[in-house]
């Protein structure tokens, strides 16, 4: 007799199938024949073609989406925005009365001041009056009256204006394109000013204007030092022996090609032209003609801009008149040629080109590169882009949701680095 435990072995040999016919029943169960084996789990395909690589790591990011989270920074700027203390500080004041920076012309320092305003939101009638005072000892008040405003439908518009400047410290160098920076000093110049003007625009595209009034100017020693009467002589500078009131009349036409979008892009032209004439001597009477060609062309996405602006301005003098120094245009400073200094090259006639390549780093910053080109010169003949005086640099654009209000640009020429820290648009 078997034992039980070799009886149980010889019971297991019997009843599992022989190897062979294991193997027959696998294939056949591959085949579809007989009973089908337990699957095993198959593994994914690779994606073979690009299209798949790519629809597959969409739908990987899409499992890992976050929502958007702004910055603390965007989240304190979006809450100043809300508040209506800037508003109300810069823009509608108290019972009309605000508080005022900037304003007053390149070069001044900082400035504030308090103002006047009646009729914020009137499309019949608006009236403003400003007072400012710089850190350079400069002081204005101004006081305009314009009617119809700017939020009439009516296409002509009015407006009167009162002016009193005393700038204490304006840079002079001499004239001509071949001043030196060494030789700079000082003068003073009070300037009161009153006049009116008519604006027709039928619409967006095209606009013309004309303008008559009084000027007198008192030109004096800088409170800087040098002043200018010890370094040049007054008698060989135009326009310092003899200050006279001057009426002055003109007039401008404008094209305006940009489109309505958000960072317009196109091109802008306008042709200025006013008349000086003395009320008691014709020694200074001169008619100045000056162009203006903008062009904003974006590049791609309209967060990228290339800006270019091409100005000239001619003064000639009638026969046996001599242009004033201190109305002759200048190039030179935040607003022209920014490797120079303000005032840097004064002269009857001027030639400027600007290029500029802006681009959007955050809702609220621009950056830019750009380059200057210029010229002063007195004689019509020596028009060209021929001796030249040019720089470079880069400049941040600091903006609001009504407009550029600071910008600062770091420029370098043959006279050395400039630093220029400004308010309000460039071109």
């Amino acid at each position: 007799m078997f034992s039980p435990a070799v009886a149980a072995r010889a019971r297991s040999i019997r009843t599992r199938p022989w190897p062979p016919f294991r193997a027959a029943l696998a294939i056949a169960a591959g085949l579809g024949f007989g009973a089908p084996l337990p699957a095993q789990e198959a593994a994914p395909a690779e994606p073979s073609s690009r299209a798949e690589i790519l629809l597959k790591q969409r739908q990987e990011k899409q499992k890992n989406l976050e929502p958007y989270t702004i910055s603390k920074w965007e989240q304190r700027l979006l809450k100043s925005e809300k508040r209506p203390l800037a508003q109300k500080l810069f823009v509608k004041g108290f019972q009309g009365f605000r508080a005022v920076i900037g304003g007053m012309p390149s070069g001044s320092g900082f400035v504030f001041g308090a103002g006047y305003l009646y009729g914020l939101n009137s499309d019949q009638f608006q009236f403003t009056a400003n007072a400012r005072r710089s850190t350079r000892g400069y002081t204005t008040f101004d006081a305009l009256a314009e009617f119809p405003t700017r939020l009439s439908d009516l296409p002509i518009r009015a407006h009167l204006l009162a002016q009193y400047q005393d700038l204490t410290a304006l840079s002079f160098y001499g004239l001509g394109g071949d001043s030196s920076r060494e030789r700079r000093s000082f003068f003073q110049m009070e300037d009161r000013r009153l006049s009116g003007g008519l604006t027709y625009r039928p619409g967006h595209r095209f606009e013309i204007g004309a303008q008559a009034g009084l000027l007198s100017v008192n030109i004096g020693s800088g409170s800087r030092r040098p002043s200018f009467e010890t370094v040049f002589d007054p008698s060989a500078t135009p326009g310092v022996g003899e200050q006279p009131e001057f009426w002055v009349s003109g007039g401008q036409v404008g094209f305006n090609l940009h489109d309505q979008e958000f960072r317009p892009a196109g091109v802008s032209f306008e042709l200025g032209l006013q008349r000086y004439d003395g009320r008691d001597s014709d020694a200074h009477d001169f008619t100045r003609v000056s162009g203006e060609i903008q062009a904003h062309i974006p590049l791609g996405y309209r967060n990228r801009i290339f800006a270019l602006r091409l100005r000239s301005s001619h003064s000639s003098g009638d026969a046996d008149a001599e242009v004033p120094f201190y109305l002759m245009e200048t190039i030179g400073g935040a607003r022209t040629l920014r490797g120079f200094n303000e005032y840097r090259f004064r002269d009857r006639r001027n030639l400027l080109i600007n290029a500029e390549y802006r681009w959007e780093v955050w809702n609220y910053l621009d950056f830019g590169v750009f380059a200057d080109a210029g010229k002063v010169f007195s004689d019509s003949g020596d028009f060209g882009f021929s001796n030249l005086q040019a720089g470079y640099g880069v400049g941040a654009r600091i903006h609001t949701p009504t407009g550029t209000t600071l910008r600062f640009d770091l420029a370098r020429s043959n006279e050395g680095i400039k630093l220029h820290i400004s308010g309000g648009p460039r071109f």
